[in-house]
């Protein structure tokens, strides 16, 4: 089922519980969903409550701004095991007809179409091995310091390994400023934005900047600079006592599911 009315908390409970792991016994387990998943639900939550807590968006706004791009959205998912409950969210879109939304938006909002942006800035977007961030949302519960490191961390983590195992070279984005800053400094500068462009206003957001990421290039400057995150990131080592990683056998679902969608069938 896919919809965007919000979930009951005993709802949300028993869809944890049919779509988790049932021999996680770390606190908290990284998951892949595609968009017509009942398991993507948990991602829309978290998308939902957050993004109307932070933005003012309605469901109806995100239904809005999102809805187009639903047959082509994958949900990276962090839950909770011990409390039955999604932690955070990253919903990303794969190559589609409808293209990327965080690349569509630029010109709108900026002045300058994406193309011309990536020239400007010598950037050479194959866009059949990109991947667009289009949300991140971390629930209320999960921004302590503590919870915040492990589910941020585990997003990132599954992000990469599922972009690695599915051949994708380049991410794009368009995040709030604190929410650049902050992928900035935890992930060691591998998000970057467009020169030649400022932050502005952008659903909600006071100030929003288009950013990306050279995949190849960022696991190359991680392997020089910082071991411990490369091993993270790249390796998928080092959150086990705190998550259970993602099974990368959703990664290879994905691909599958995408091919097909491609070719629709």
């Amino acid at each position: 089922m896919i919809g965007w009315a919000a979930l009951e908390d005993v709802e949300l409970r028993s869809l944890v519980q049919e779509v988790v792991s049932r021999d996680a016994s770390a606190p908290f387990g990284a998951y892949i969903f595609r968009g017509d998943e009942r398991g993507a639900e948990l991602g829309r939550h978290v998308e939902r409550a957050v993004f109307l807590e932070a933005f003012g968006n309605t469901p109806e706004v995100l239904e809005e701004q999102y809805g187009r791009y639903e047959p082509w959205s994958v949900f990276i998912c962090v839950v909770d095991h011990l409390r039955s409950i999604p932690a955070g969210v990253m919903r990303v879109l794969l190559p589609s007809p409808q293209g990327f939304k965080s690349l569509n938006d630029i010109e709108p909002v900026w002045g300058v179409s994406a193309a011309a942006l990536a020239e400007c800035n010598g950037l050479r977007l194959d866009l059949d091995r990109t991947w667009d961030v289009a949300t991140l949302a971390i629930a209320a519960d999960y921004r302590g310091k503590a919870a915040r490191g492990v589910v941020s961390m585990g997003l990132y983590q599954t992000l990469t390994l599922a972009a690695r195992r599915c051949g994708i070279e380049w991410f794009v984005a368009i995040l709030d400023m604190p929410v650049f800053r902050m992928i900035r400094w935890r992930l060691r500068m591998i998000f970057a934005g467009y020169e030649g462009i400022a932050p502005l206003p952008y659903l909600g957001s006071a100030a929003s900047i288009p950013a990306w990421c050279d995949v190849v290039a960022a696991e190359r400057h991680l392997a020089a600079t910082d071991q411990d995150l490369h091993a993270v990131l790249v390796n998928g080592v080092g959150l086990e006592p705190a998550l259970r990683p993602v099974d990368l056998g959703s990664a290879d679902r994905i691909s599958a599911w995408r091919r097909r969608l491609a070719a629709g069938q």
